[in-house]
């Protein structure tokens, strides 16, 4: 047992054996296996004995009620199937339990359930209730930098690798302004016709590369051609499409 409990991996193998154990004891199955539910339902009922020793904690029984009642009329015969789970998983875990007054109880679900199944059918649940230890992340050693040391120096074959995109062209596009318009309305447009823009008089136009907008400006006439005067660089953040 580490600090504060047993690893999961443990625990489910103690299980299966302490499973394995009052199985055979009661003929509930032939096999045992880590269940991913506990699946008690109405009409089931649940048989618990109190854990001590190695550490606290609770071992459970899940079988329909006919089943159940069976059990509970013999005493001897449950304190001796149960007392051998206890030792099953003791041995698994590499300590002693002892077990206390063995009664029904409420549905609780346990720390590790199992299903005993007979020829592949589910025919009766075991569960197990200990503490399970925290899994802890590894500490990762670092040295602190100090603030007054030089940084070093950037390596000029990385900015000299960029230097193969310098001629991969882009779409740059100036935009005025955006709307939305129905099917029904684009359809309906002929020369002449003018269409309403997102855009007051004045507004800075937009400059997109590839659809993302990133500066903007105002428009401009160099010998009869129109241009745009940049007046704003967009933030990264902000370099929407």
């Amino acid at each position: 047992m580490t600090d504060g409990g047993f690893a999961q991996t443990d625990l489910i193998a103690a299980a299966e054996a302490s499973a394995l154990a009052l199985a055979t004891a009661f003929g509930l199955g032939d096999e045992v296996r880590a269940g991913e539910s506990w699946t008690v339902d109405e009409g089931d009922m649940v048989i618990a004995a109190p854990l001590s020793g190695g550490a606290t904690g609770r071992l459970v029984l899940g079988v329909n009620d006919v089943v159940g009642k069976g059990l509970l009329a013999d005493p001897d015969a449950l304190q001796t199937a149960f007392t051998a789970a206890a030792m099953a998983l003791g041995d698994t875990l590499g300590t002693n339990f002892e077990i206390g007054p063995i009664a029904p109880m409420g549905d609780t679900l346990p720390t590790v359930s199992v299903d005993i199944t007979n020829a592949g059918v589910l025919t009766a649940l075991a569960g197990v209730t200990l503490p399970v230890a925290a899994v802890m992340a590894p500490a990762v050693d670092f040295e602190p930098g100090a603030f007054d040391e030089d940084p070093e120096p950037i390596d000029s074959y990385a900015l000299a690798s960029l230097s193969v995109l310098n001629d991969v062209e882009l779409i740059v596009t100036a935009e005025l302004g955006r709307t939305t318009m129905a099917v029904r309305d684009l359809l309906r447009l002929s020369p002449g016709m003018v269409v309403e823009i997102d855009r007051v008089a004045g507004s800075p136009i937009d400059l997109l590369v590839n659809g993302r907008r990133i500066a903007a400006g105002e428009v401009v006439v160099i010998d009869e051609e129109f241009g745009i005067r940049i007046t704003d660089i967009a933030p990264i953040g902000d370099r929407r499409r």
